[in-house]
């Protein structure tokens, strides 16, 4: 089917790996299943996948984890990624970070850019274990199915088309990833969801009664009526999201700088 002319076998490949990539940062779920028997193509470059019977999940966390290991990468940040392993808990914590990031930059600059046919994944595989060795990392049980499909997906792509530049592929998912979860907008939008959870659980905090134990007891006197107005929580919410607010320019200015 690949000899087939009319397919854009470049196309194709990068479709495969974007299609990948969207599934588990976009939306946490993904065929996790990718070889050739389950994939069809279409000229020019469509590919319909089939057989869902392993599908992975990530969770909310682990996608961060990932986009950001990923943009790390592609922009040669190595102590990015070097800290948001220690972050996520993937390496322990009294490993040097300076030392892995080194480790990782030894492993990523040879390769970065080169073609797929330039590339020889056993050496790579091999310094990525030693690096595993080395380091202690841990494996994690919701990242074994990625990893496995990510081999998969990637070793696909090479045989669609030998000069595949994956991380070219990837790049575009990624950045996109990115602006719309880790933006200054984006924590802006975060901070004021955050602040109507408060003004929420604020609210039904006030309309909660006090639970009491055992009898209750004589009353001494009787208590002065409740003035407190209802628009107090109507209140209580303006301010909490008016901080909300000053808090996401204040940290949208700071990123400008």
């Amino acid at each position: 089917m690949l000899d087939d002319a009319a397919l854009d076998r470049p196309r194709l490949a990068n479709n495969l790996i974007r299609a990948f990539l969207a599934q588990a940062l976009d939306h946490g779920v993904f065929h996790a299943d990718l070889h050739e028997g389950n994939l069809f193509a279409a000229a020019p470059a469509r590919l319909t996948a089939v057989d869902f019977g392993i599908i992975g999940r990530l969770g909310p966390t682990e996608r961060r984890y990932l986009a950001e290991i990923l943009w790390g990468f592609l922009r040669r940040d190595y102590a990015r990624v070097s800290q948001v392993h220690f972050e996520a808990g993937y390496v322990p914590a009294h490993h040097d970070a300076a030392a892995f990031a080194q480790a990782l930059r030894a492993v990523g600059e040879p390769v970065f850019g080169r073609k797929a046919s330039e590339v020889s994944m056993g050496r790579l595989l091999a310094q990525l274990f030693e690096i595993t060795a080395l380091f202690e990392m841990r494996l994690r049980a919701e990242l074994v199915l990625l990893q496995k499909t990510m081999v998969t997906v990637e070793g696909v792509a090479r045989r669609i088309d030998p000069t595949h530049d994956i991380w070219a592929a990837a790049e575009p998912v990624v950045a996109r990833w990115m602006t719309r979860e880790l933006s200054p907008a984006a924590k802006v939008r975060d901070l004021a969801r955050e602040a109507r959870a408060a003004v929420t659980a604020l609210a039904h905090l006030g309309e909660t009664p006090q639970a009491t134990l055992g009898p209750e007891p004589p009353r001494l006197a009787e208590p002065a009526p409740d003035v407190t107005h209802p628009a107090i929580w109507f209140f209580a919410g303006a301010a909490v999201s008016a901080l909300g607010f000053v808090l996401g320019v204040a940290f949208h200015l700071g990123f400008a700088r």
